[in-house]
């Protein structure tokens, strides 16, 4: 329990005793967590997508069964 996660957040007093590159490799470092979370909200779009036209492919195969 004594254990503290490290926030991502900061505060002006961490920055000013951040030294630049230490701020920089940071900075990197959270592009990069924006680049991969962009790509998986791509991903997830694209298989709603394929998932709202195997509905409509199965909806349609069941009305076509019934007639």
């Amino acid at each position: 329990m004594g254990d503290k996660k490290k926030s991502h957040k900061f505060n002006n007093g961490n920055l000013s005793n951040m030294d630049l590159e230490e701020y920089k490799n940071k900075l990197d470092d959270l592009k990069r967590s924006v680049k991969s979370l962009e790509k998986i909200k791509k991903k997830n779009k694209k298989i709603k997508k394929m998932e709202r036209k195997r509905k409509k492919i199965l909806k349609d195969m069941k009305s076509k069964k019934h007639k």
